[in-house]
């Protein structure tokens, strides 16, 4: 016994002293033939002396010379190299099936097949593939579990959510883009896709790492940064050109079909048909010009002149008038190098898209720098900066476009615009004169983000010990300029034009210290990670009107150029801070056991006194059965890993930055008074109401699931099912204030509960790349159920609009359901006939009901991949299945609700006493039976399924590629929403967001666009 005793310390001598004695620093890259290799192993033989590449492939060790070094990385052939005398050693490792890249989680890094949450990955290079105003359009359709929509508008920022609806406040996931935090998407604006290294997305627990700002999922973005040890410098131009156009116009009225609609409406009623445009006849005439239309001609005085509107022979088509063949260009120009001590990277890129609405446009500058430098063996500096400048104008006339009487023409045939100041040709503007005359209106955007860090290796003091220091920030600067013009032929004309110019400025700034160890002994893996975080955000911004321009040029739009009085419409300035202490630990054991544990502590100002501060505690674990003995490694099923977690994650964004303490305002509007009846004092109004018990609302996510390889890894599968149940919903309590109130809204409070309940679900095959013909399938499925389990009050309305609220939210019902009369069909005089909910014989306001729900049964996406000699290919499938659309815009088109203004072809098919089958209810010259009240008539069916993006590709042969002096070059076409089937009548089943208790209302969205590509990827 006491011989063992004293071999076993010997021994434990002898590896301690290693290090000591005969041990040398090594360092180098860790790659394959693509790049670095983040996380992969580096062990010197027979010993526990091991490390991890960094996410750039470094590493550094102590071996002596003799020793032998093992690399080593998941789905790759390991490689040992015997130790020599040099200190640099850079290793290539080849693939045998390459299971899945290492990530960036949080604050560090894990190998894919250790992963124990439910995290997420973006292919990048087949995402960037489409041409995208915004880096966060990649994750559409490309990662189950992600809700993505866009919105047509040229430049603005798709709405994402991650794995349903949990609160009906904020639902915008926290980007986290090189260390810079952030829950705008717009942001994302500014990151060019070619830039992005990876992509991923925190959807369960283990997005407790970043605690009270987590509850909505977690997006990580990571930009490439050059590489160590380059040959040469690299340059790569990507860059695309091509048009875009409208696709899925309605189908509207021609003239005379708009005229015989009027005709059979007022038969209908019992009129004698007669209108000042389509005579008094039999059947209606088209008219030659617009009968009795004038134009003011000077504002002052208001004198008119009637100029000459010819009337085209089948009318205007509006869309046609409004739309355009919209340029699309996009350029990126990279350049990358590195040696042993330093690398970067450096990329300019400009786009510029024109909207498929005329004299719409989003512009955007961009410029990166991201570096790294060795100085000196144990210290690294580096820096991630992003500079942007964009310049947008998405005036969107939808509305109008669907309710412009076809009797107008767009101009006079003096040049001027043609408009409805005419008898009976409804209220609307001229659409084509609003966009013109919206042109010089502009939204700019100065954007500069970054972060500056530096790693220190403390293996001197504790082996596999690091710190990391990393400040981060974002400034925002916006500048909005809009011109409201006289509107002299409208038949409600405006007769004074505004100015209204918006400023605003955004600063936040993150600072994150951690501490790092990461060691392997033997069969076991640890991987701890201590930190402390600061955050502020601060912003200040105002609005400011004034009138009276006497030119409408604009080299004249200045405050000081207007006559009438300036307007402060809106000022405010706040801001918010977060104070965090967090720390995660993995461990694993023989690279089949995995367990992960992750506690987070936040300080946040926007609450008060114990409510400020909370703890979110994570945990997950996953098992890789397909490594035991026991199971067999020769069947079909190569790989076989389930894994669970469970997490609390918060929600501290709030619809106010304040929401604890009561607020006062000055308001020149509504509190200044004549207290004696004489002059006027200035006053203050109660703007906020103030709740100090609120807390933030938190929510508990159960994730379990299993990954599955077959056919040595070629075939794929990972299966996540999830219960995400948030409480303490944030609320406002209209009981607590006055109904009379003009000033504050009511205070927020914590009473709700939403449970979120679905299915994740990814499915890969990968064919033999070895092959002359190589091809791949990439699918994804993702399905949620929604439920509110607790509400504040018996129900939430949704947004008001000109037939009131379209939505409700209730316990035991999902989030924004359409709540309204449920038609059963039409009677026998072409008339809505509803259901009797109650059954007391009378249709009343107690007989609305549930008529459908925004939530889809499950959304896809399908990628196809293939490549052929020199050719490639891919096709991307998007779509939703089961989610319904309350198309709002058809009470205007089909219904009188502007009686004068055009309708839809449907009505074309409208009841008659000989087209019973059918349920357009009949033409009529005024709303019947409250016929567009919220019911079912306007609930819709929207699945779709879309190409999204259709490229072929071909990559010249090497003898033209080395005549030219460049490494590489591609050429590719693609097309992108070439095909979309649907049974939706909108213009875009995708129906952007406008607030979470209003989902899936269709108004006003800005038409669908089919972009055609042609582009470039050379290398140099």
């Amino acid at each position: 016994m006491k011989l063992n005793f004293l071999k076993y310390a010997l021994l434990f001598v002898a590896v301690l002293s290693y290090g000591f004695v005969s041990a040398q620093q090594i360092s180098g890259t860790v790659s394959d033939e693509n790049g670095p290799l983040p996380g992969a192993t580096v062990l010197v033989k027979g010993t526990v002396n091991g490390t991890f590449a960094d996410f750039d492939g470094n590493y550094t060790i102590d071996a002596a010379s003799g020793d032998v070094l093992v690399f080593s990385y998941v789905g790759y052939n390991s490689k040992e190299v015997t130790v020599g005398d040099s200190d640099t050693i850079n290793v290539t490792l080849e693939a045998s099936n390459a299971l899945e890249e290492v990530v960036v989680v949080g604050y560090g890094t894990q190998q894919r097949g250790s992963i124990t949450g439910a995290v997420a990955s973006v292919d990048v290079s087949e995402a960037a593939k489409t041409p995208m105003t915004n880096a966060a359009e990649a994750l559409q359709g490309r990662v189950s579990g992600v809700t993505v929509v866009s919105n047509n508008s040229p430049g603005a920022a798709p709405k994402i959510v991650i794995r349903g609806f949990g609160t009906s406040n904020n639902t915008d996931p926290l980007y986290v883009i090189d260390g810079v935090q952030t829950d705008d998407a717009s942001v994302l604006n500014s990151i060019n896709p070619n830039d992005i290294e990876q992509m991923n997305v925190l959807k369960d627990g283990a997005a407790a790492i970043y605690g009270a700002r987590a509850s909505n999922g977690v997006v990580i973005v990571t930009t490439k940064s050059g590489g160590y040890n380059m040959e040469k410098a690299r340059i790569s131009v990507d860059a695309y050109t091509g048009f875009a156009q409208a696709t899925r116009v309605p189908e509207l009225l021609t003239a005379q079909q708009h005229g015989q609609m009027i005709w059979d409406s007022m038969k209908n009623d019992g009129l004698t048909p007669t209108h000042p445009q389509y005579g008094s006849g039999s059947s209606p005439v088209v008219p030659s010009t617009l009968q009795g239309f004038r134009r003011i001609a000077t504002f002052n005085p208001v004198t008119f002149e009637t100029p000459t509107a010819r009337v085209l022979p089948n009318g205007t088509d509006w869309f046609g008038e409004a739309t355009q063949m919209a340029v699309q260009q996009n350029a990126t120009v990279t350049l990358e190098n590195g040696n042993a001590r330093g690398k970067y990277l450096m990329s300019n890129s400009f786009q510029n898209r024109e909207g498929i609405l005329k004299t719409t446009f989003f512009k955007q500058g961009t410029t990166r720098l991201n570096s790294e430098f060795k100085v000196s063996d144990k210290i690294t500096i580096g820096e991630h900066l992003t500079a942007s400048f964009s310049n947008a104008n998405n005036t969107n006339v939808t509305d109008l476009l669907l309710r412009a009487s076809p009797l107008i023409p767009v101009y006079t045939e003096d040049g001027g615009y043609a408009g409805s100041a005419a008898g009976q040709l409804s209220n609307v503007n001229n659409p084509v004169a609003d966009l013109y005359r919206n042109a010089d209106n502009y939204n700019k955007t100065f954007r500069l983000l970054g972060d500056v860090y530096m790693n220190v290796n403390l293996d001197n003091f504790v082996d596999g010990l690091s710190f990391k220091t990393r400040f981060s920030g974002m400034l925002q600067y916006f500048n909005g300029r809009y011109f409201t013009s006289r509107v002299p032929e409208a038949i409600e004309p405006r007769t004074d034009n505004t100015l209204t110019e918006v400023d605003w400025a955004r600063n936040s700034w993150t600072w994150t210290n951690t501490m790092n160890y990461d060691k392997v002994f033997g069969d076991h893996a640890i991987n701890a990670i201590l930190g402390v975080e600061a955050v502020d955000e601060f912003r200040k911004g105002k609005s400011v009107s004034r009138t009276g321009y006497l030119f409408e040029d604009p080299n004249f739009y200045l405050l000081n150029n207007g006559g009438g009085g300036i307007l402060i419409g809106d000022s405010y300035a706040g801001g918010s801070s977060l104070y965090s202490l967090f720390g995660t630990t993995q461990y694993s054991f023989a690279n089949k056991y995995y367990l992960t544990a992750t506690v987070r502590q936040d300080t946040s100002s926007r609450f008060k006194g114990d409510n400020k501060t909370d703890i979110f505690p994570s945990f997950s674990g996953g098992w890789v059965v397909s490594d035991e003995e026991f199971f067999n490694a020769e069947g079909v099923i190569s790989r076989f890993k389930l894994k669970g977690s469970w997490g609390q994650i918060g929600n501290q964004t709030l619809p106010a930055n304040n929401p604890t303490i009561n607020i006062s305002s000055l308001n020149e509007v509504y509190a200044n008074y004549a207290i004696d009846g004489g002059s006027v004092s200035q006053g203050a109004m109660l703007s906020q109401v103030g709740n100090p018990n609120l807390r933030w609302e938190t929510s508990e996510a159960l994730n379990y699931g299993f990954e599955l390889g077959l056919l040595d890894n070629a075939l794929t599968l990972d299966v996540d099912i999830f219960n995400i149940e948030t409480k303490d919903l944030v609320t406002p309590n209209e009981s607590l204030i006055s109904t009379t109130a003009i000033d504050a809204g009511a205070p927020l409070v914590n009473l709700g509960n939403v449970v979120n309940k679905g299915m994740d679900v990814a499915l890969g095959y990968n064919s033999d790349a070895s092959k002359e013909f190589v091809f791949g399938v990439q699918a994804n499925l993702s399905a949620y159920k929604n439920e509110v389990t607790n509400l504040i009050s018996a129900f939430q309305a949704g947004r008001n609009t000109r037939v009131g609220s379209l939505t409700r939210t209730e316990v035991g019902q999902p989030i924004s359901f359409f709540y309204g009369y449920n038609v059963t069909g039409l009677d026998s005089n072409g008339r809505f006939v509803y259901e009797d909910v109650n059954g007391d014989g009378a249709i009343s306001a107690l007989d609305r009901k549930n008529i459908g729900s925004p939530h889809p049964d499950f959304t896809y996406g399908i990628n196809l991949t293939a490549s052929y000699k020199n050719f490639d290919f891919s096709a991307f499938f998007q779509g939703s299945q089961g989610n319904e659309v309350y198309n709002y815009e058809k009470i205007y088109t089909d219904f009188p609700f502007f009686k004068d203004g055009n309708r839809s072809t449907r009505v074309l098919d409208a009841w008659t006493p000989s087209n019973t089958n059918t349920n357009i209810p009949a033409l009529s010259y005024s709303v019947t039976n409250s016929e567009t009240d919220p019911n079912s008539y306007f609930v819709e069916d929207a699945s779709y399924l879309k190409l999204k993006n259709l490229q072929i590709g071909y990559t010249m042969p090497d003898s033209i590629v080395d005549s030219i002096g460049a490494d590489s070059l591609r050429l590719y076409v693609q097309a992108s929403n070439l095909l979309v089937i649907t049974d939706y009548t909108g213009v875009d089943p995708e129906v952007a967001i406008s607030d979470n208790l209003s989902l899936g209302v269709d108004e006003n969205v800005f038409p669908m666009s089919r972009i055609i590509t042609f582009g470039v990827n050379l290398k140099l």
